[in-house]
């Protein structure tokens, strides 16, 4: 893969862990998705190729050596018209952090010329926008499940081996919960009595004090403990959850607001071994076709 890839662990002995998990209105499990999606698009505007294409004519013309292979590869995929992935968007999305450099002559300002080469202002707006597209056609396919009677919702708080894209003041990179990690996450969890801590949006001036667990499992089919029934398989070690809304008033927020569950504490990196990237690979196409039957259960669902 190209970017850096790093484990997400915790310590027994410190205060790293899940502390708290929040009703979201995009799920963490939805955002992680976006990794792996094979669907391509390329109706991004002319402008963001002709932007491209101009970065590539400056850059030859003037003979300008700066900028990364991978933006030039970025600017030849858009002056070509090629279909580009939903993590390319995504990146693309994320070099709004450098809309600073746009005002600046390509032809003496490497920001410039890389802000061209990047599709320019109308690429970058472009892709923020089919971000939100494909959030949000996402979304509907995987919310967490809501019975209306009992008020409680249920679904996938965490879910093993699955790169999830990061993007940040860093730079650009993936993490990872193994199965291991999450199960000791989930011990500490309940150790530490945290079963009550829900909140909005993972704002703690939004806690919930009308939310409480209930019903956890981390999947394990060598012990029989298996997604259940009635939801798509997920892999091994990842963490299925139900809640109580013990409110009437909050549970139709959470039916008009929220889609699912998002995990948040603290957590160390560790940066993935080179051997291990192969292994990550191996999971990445193991998994892709599990989570495309999850969105797919989900989509019908909607319905």
């Amino acid at each position: 893969m190209e970017l850096p890839v790093y484990k997400l662990v915790i310590d027994e002995k410190d205060e790293s862990g899940v502390d708290y998990i929040a009703l979201v209105d995009q799920p963490a499990i939805l955002r992680n998705w976006r990794a792996f999606s094979d669907d391509s698009y390329n109706d991004y505007p002319k402008a963001a190729s002709a932007n491209a294409a101009r970065a590539l004519r400056l850059r030859d013309q003037y003979e300008l050596d700066c900028g990364t292979q991978t933006g030039w590869a970025r600017a030849n995929q858009l002056a070509d018209g090629e279909n580009i992935t939903e993590e390319t968007i995504a990146r693309m999305a994320s070099f709004e952090r450098h809309r600073g450099n746009s005002d600046g002559d390509p032809k003496e300002d490497c920001g410039a010329l890389m802000w061209l080469a990047w599709g320019g202002d109308e690429g970058i707006e472009w892709a923020q926008r089919k971000l939100d597209q494909i959030r949000e056609k996402n979304q509907r396919k995987f919310r967490f499940n809501l019975d209306e009677d009992r008020q409680i919702l249920s679904g996938f708080a965490m879910v093993a081996d699955l790169p999830i894209y990061r993007a940040d003041e860093r730079g650009e990179y993936y993490v990872i919960f193994e199965r291991d990690t999450i199960e000791r996450i989930v011990h500490k969890y309940f150790s530490n009595s945290f079963h009550k801590n829900f909140n909005r949006m993972h704002s703690m001036n939004e806690t919930l004090d009308n939310v409480v667990l209930f019903e956890s499992m981390v999947i394990d089919s060598d012990r029989g403990i298996k997604t259940p029934e009635g939801y798509e398989e997920a892999p091994d070690g990842s963490w299925f959850i139900s809640v109580k809304v013990n409110d009437k008033e909050e549970w139709e927020k959470v039916k008009k607001n929220f889609n699912g569950f998002s995990v948040e504490g603290f957590f160390d990196e560790v940066p993935f071994k080179v051997e291990d990237e192969a292994v990550l690979e191996e999971k990445v196409k193991e998994l892709t076709g599990q989570f495309k039957q999850l969105l797919d259960y989900y989509e019908k669902r909607a319905i």
